[in-house]
């Protein structure tokens, strides 16, 4: 008698949304993680950069034909805040986007970026993959760093270049090129040693909330301290906070401060230390 067959059929269950996401991300991951850092967040760079990029030319073009207003506008203003806006109508709206909003924008993009460097990966679960890699933890965690970098100079440049075709363009000549760049150099080592300290918290919680939440609110309260402490007449303890060093110094007036920048990148590589320190020895999840 023969026997019966039995045929299985394919099965037709639901794939887990993690699941596809692992493996649409295996399907495409090169073996250069640097070159996939700067692939991923291509579109993001041009967005975050033609924005701000329209945010200045904007502000300058409405400020440049409202002279009157902003000076009556600033003199009214306390000595406190008046000490980060350069001179003229054009200083103060670009004042305006260097104080607020490019690090406002900058520095959540940093932090963003870097809680899903390697916390993020941990989160869905593609961290397994990237660690079996022919690479060590820490050539992970560098091109991961280098990724994050690379954006942020690429956004402070577009950035940049914007805010100097529009000083041209409406003619605010008290605002050179020099001045402009030495106020990107301060304003991109400023998001980037948010972005790794962001980067130092994933490392070692390895949760994006957790480390996304420390490089935020230490953002927020390095910039409530150096706006308030002074107003309190207390200008000394102001120097604890990493926003002193990129807007004391009036780069937008008097261009690069040396010592300022190199205590940026000091406090900024201490970091990156310590991220490579707990990510190396932490046992990593997915």
């Amino acid at each position: 008698m023969p026997t019966s067959r039995r045929f299985s059929w394919p099965t037709t269950a639901a794939v887990p949304k993690t699941q596809k996401t692992v493996q649409r991300r295996i399907h495409r991951m090169p073996t250069d993680i640097f070159t996939r850092e700067l692939t991923d967040r291509r579109m993001a760079v041009a967005a975050l950069g033609v924005v701000l990029a329209l945010f200045a030319f904007f502000v300058t073009g409405i400020s440049s034909g409202l002279e009157d207003v902003m000076t009556d506008l600033t003199d009214a203003m306390p000595d406190a805040v008046t000490a980060f806006i350069p001179a003229g109508p054009g200083g103060y709206a670009i004042g305006e986007l260097f104080n607020l909003i490019a690090p406002l924008a900058l520095i959540a993009y940093a932090v963003i970026t870097s809680a899903a460097a390697t916390a993020g990966e941990e989160r869905i679960g593609t961290m397994a993959l990237l660690s079996a890699q022919p690479v060590t933890r820490r050539s992970i965690l560098a091109q991961k760093a280098l990724g994050v970098g690379a954006a942020l100079a690429a956004v402070t440049i577009v950035f940049g270049a914007a805010t100097v075709l529009s000083a041209m363009l409406f003619g605010v000549d008290e605002l050179t090129p020099r001045h402009i760049a030495a106020a990107c150099l301060h304003l991109y080592l400023l998001a980037l040693l948010f972005g790794a300290i962001t980067l130092a918290a994933g490392a070692v919680a390895g949760d994006p909330g957790i480390a996304a939440g420390v490089g935020g609110g230490l953002a927020v309260a390095a910039w409530v301290s150096n706006s308030m402490l002074p107003i309190a007449h207390l200008d000394d303890w102001a120097r604890i906070s990493p926003w002193y060093y990129y807007v004391s110094s009036e780069p937008l007036s008097h261009g690069v401060d040396l010592p300022h920048v190199l205590i940026l990148a000091v406090l900024t590589l201490a970091a990156a230390m310590i991220a490579a320190v707990a990510f190396d020895r932490r046992d990593l999840k997915g």
